[in-house]
């Protein structure tokens, strides 16, 4: 069963990226607002709480009280007993949910910290007197320099992912 495994590590990856990375660039962009604090919060929470207490509330509220998602099972995407790829999904969002908490918060974290970090520098001062907007200074200069430690966070995360796969699919 790769093709499984393979596919809720790669959804997680893309979907904790594409999440944290806004975030925490915003919260580091709005250092001391609602998001920064709520962005903490919620890593404190992703780090502290087991990836299976995640899974078994994600299952009670989305399959057993809204009953959106099943609750198990898996449908390939393709072949014979392909069902088309939204039944595909269906399957995974779950554990793309459970997994992908996790992550967030740890990318998130580190986006914010090495954002904040960068957008002390000169460069960003010299930036903004240039007359640059706000957004391209953020996303252009100080998210371009910041993206090595979230590279390697990224990366790391990968490795690790895999263990958390085996997990996440028994539950």
């Amino acid at each position: 069963r790769v093709e499984p495994t393979l596919s809720l590590a790669l959804g997680t990856v893309l979907l904790a990226v594409c999440i944290a990375v806004p975030l925490g660039s915003l919260a580091a962009w709005r250092m001391g607002g609602w998001l920064d604090r709520g962005l903490s919060a919620f890593s404190v929470a992703g780090f502290s709480v087991p990836v299976f207490v995640i899974a078994y509330l994600l299952i009670y509220v989305f399959a057993m009280q809204l009953q959106w998602l099943p609750v198990q099972g898996y449908k390939p995407i393709t072949g014979p007993q392909s069902q088309g790829t939204w039944a595909w999904m269906r399957q995974l969002i779950l554990p793309w949910l459970t997994l992908s908490t996790v992550y967030v918060a740890l990318i998130a974290r580190i986006t914010r910290a090495s954002v904040s970090e960068a957008l002390q520098e000169d460069f960003i001062r010299t930036a903004r007197a240039k007359g640059l907007a706000e957004r391209t200074v953020l996303v252009r200069h100080a998210l371009a320099n910041a993206a090595v430690p979230i590279v390697t966070v990224v990366g790391i995360g990968v490795a690790l992912l895999i263990g958390g796969v085996v997990v996440t699919e028994t539950v």
